[in-house]
């Protein structure tokens, strides 16, 4: 019995190491959605956010927030490593 207990226990340690990798939440960014979310609202206060997605943009993982502020929309990119806000490129909608 204490053979089965401690089994199940290392398998139970095991499992949530493995999930709990930061390099695999997230498709692998290091920025969460909700920590990308809050650092696009910082550089716009007042302004909500309306949709966000994790895309690769010229090879580089960003999250798209798409931002209201009144009646304008905006997206902001954040790069998805660094937490740093990226400029569009000319071709990104």
């Amino acid at each position: 019995m204490k053979f089965f207990s401690l089994s199940a226990l290392c398998l139970l340690v095991g499992v949530s190491i493995i999930c709990a990798n930061p390099q695999d939440k997230d498709g692998g960014a290091k920025i969460t959605k909700n920590e990308a979310e809050h650092i696009a609202l910082k550089q716009h206060p007042g302004a909500r956010v309306t949709a966000a997605k994790l895309e690769t943009v010229q090879k580089v993982k960003v999250w798209s927030i798409e931002i209201t502020e009144g009646e304008q929309r905006q997206t902001v990119l954040v790069n998805a490593m660094s937490g740093r806000i990226v400029p569009p490129p000319a071709d990104h909608r």
